[in-house]
């Protein structure tokens, strides 16, 4: 047992609000006072958080740990510069390349702390998104998935599955592959209960950021071939190109954006403007909670709020959709079955640390991590992303309400989307220095095709020409690109 080993009960954060342990709750900057027992250092350890959510969560979780060490400061916000020895950031993977010429690496000892459990943490966090250049930099503590879903309730009417035969030759089901969304929306235009002439498919999203993580959503279907378990790279120069490439090349660092994958997902999104209804939303989902759509893609943690409203146990859960073929550097591959390639860490949180951080702070990372304690952040309705195969197999999941059966739909999209049995290669979120301003311009040009300004390829290739000059001012963009990617 170790040295931290009270518990605390699971609570929904976000639900309850802003929380407060001792005193006035001052949004952006909240404070855990307890006495110290520990612990020479006179700078309380300060954790910045960049949600209140998860501000909320570690005030809540840390009491155990606050009784060893003393005060805990705990604010919301992001990282301007430097970190200070006695300072812990929560931040999104995609920060990583910025921040990390000034991070200290993680401690050999801390991970090898029987309670830290440091082989349990999935593949693709432990050994991807939490390094950087081979150097681990990072601690996973929140993860990322997303789901689709559809109405079950509609999928059983007589009326839908006669248009959709008729239009498709095809049953009505949830889709395997990203085009079936395009013959379903298609099929059933204006034919949903109750909506006449409506679509029936969900808004775009409204925000550039959420557009482009949509785009490459579908595009790492189109241009990563899936590796299974078991699996090993073809052999030739392109192997690892044809499986974990997706914004760059990983041979030459140059753009891969105005590529064949990205173009056709880039049309896909395009083809789908029709059938969707005019105005974006910011949270496309919700048209779907409003009994609007009868498919969506959502965050997972979205499912309890889904659960808790109007369509209690109407709607099932399946992992994303996947690519009928797959644009290969040596020629086109076709996949009938589907290839499906989950995006991961375009949101979720790491935790990272300064050189030569306090002792102290390497233990608050510790203890947040352990899977008992991150079990509470883990399982929370709007907070949850699992980052441990723990996670995906003896989680209960209670705080989604779900039924049986939406419970067990739910325990499979999550084995088939972050499970290293089921798929080796995810795609990682792009996290090179300058990966807010390579986003800045990509969202620029993909709000112009969607707007019908430019064909996607036009607007694709303004991209990936603004992203070679951009490359120009970085002399070692591959390695970076190979960083972004989990690569050494």
């Amino acid at each position: 047992m170790d040295e931290f080993s009270e518990t605390l009960p699971r609570r929904g954060f976000l639900a309850a609000g802003g929380i407060c342990l001792s005193g006035a709750w001052v949004p952006g900057s909240i404070t855990q006072a307890a006495t110290s027992t520990g612990g020479a250092d006179a700078s309380p350890v300060e954790v910045i958080a960049l949600s209140q959510g998860l501000a909320d969560w570690v005030l809540h979780t840390s009491r155990p740990w606050s009784r060893k060490y003393g005060a805990l400061k705990v604010r919301v916000g992001g990282v301007a510069g430097k970190l200070e020895k006695h300072q812990v950031a929560l931040v999104s993977p995609r920060s990583l390349g910025g921040l990390a010429s000034n991070l200290g690496k993680v401690p050999a000892a801390l991970l090898g702390r029987q309670e830290v459990a440091w082989t349990d943490v999935l593949p693709v966090w432990r050994d991807r998104l939490a390094k950087w250049r081979g150097y681990i930099l990072g601690v996973p503590i929140q993860g990322d998935i997303w789901v689709q879903v559809i109405r079950t309730d509609w999928l059983a009417d007589d009326g839908l599955q006669k248009a959709h035969q008729s239009a498709t030759g095809k049953a009505l089901r949830a889709p395997r592959l990203w085009e079936e969304w395009i013959e379903l929306g298609a099929a059933l235009q204006g034919k949903l209960p109750g909506r006449p002439g409506a679509p029936v498919l969900p808004p775009l999203p409204a925000e550039p950021i959420d557009q482009t993580r949509l785009l490459r959503q579908v595009a790492a279907c189109y241009a990563m071939e899936r590796l299974a378990a078991g699996q090993r790279l073809r052999p030739g120069r392109e192997a690892e190109n044809n499986h974990y490439a997706l914004d760059f090349d990983l041979l030459t660092g140059k753009p891969k954006v105005a590529g064949k994958a990205f173009v056709h997902s880039l049309e896909w999104m395009a083809r789908m403007g029709p059938l969707q209804p005019k105005r974006p939303e910011n949270q496309p989902w919700q048209a779907f909670a409003r009994g609007e759509a009868l498919v969506a893609l959502v965050p997972g943690s979205a499912l309890s709020a889904l659960q808790r409203g109007p369509l209690r146990d109407r709607f099932d859960i399946h992992p994303l959709p996947g690519a009928d073929k797959v644009f290969l550097e040596d020629g086109l591959l076709q996949a009938g079955q589907g290839n499906s390639i989950p995006l991961v860490g375009s949101e979720g949180a790491l935790a990272l640390a300064a050189p030569g951080a306090m002792d102290a702070v390497w233990d608050l990372v510790a203890y947040l991590v352990q899977p008992k304690t991150q079990l509470d952040l883990v399982l929370d309705p709007n907070l949850g992303g699992p980052v441990r195969e723990q996670h995906l197999q003896g989680a209960p999941w209670d705080g989604l309400q779900l039924d049986a059966r939406r419970l067990a739909q739910w325990h499979a999209a999550l084995r088939a989307t972050l499970s290293p049995a089921e798929t080796i290669n995810p795609a990682v979120a792009l996290r090179t220095p300058d990966a807010d301003r390579l986003d800045e311009v990509l969202g620029r040009q993909v709000a112009a095709c969607l707007a019908g300004k430019e064909k996607p390829g036009e607007c694709l290739k303004g991209v990936a020409d603004a992203w070679l000059e951009l490359g120009k001012t970085r002399p070692e963009r591959l390695q970076e690109v190979r960083a972004s990617a989990g690569l050494t």
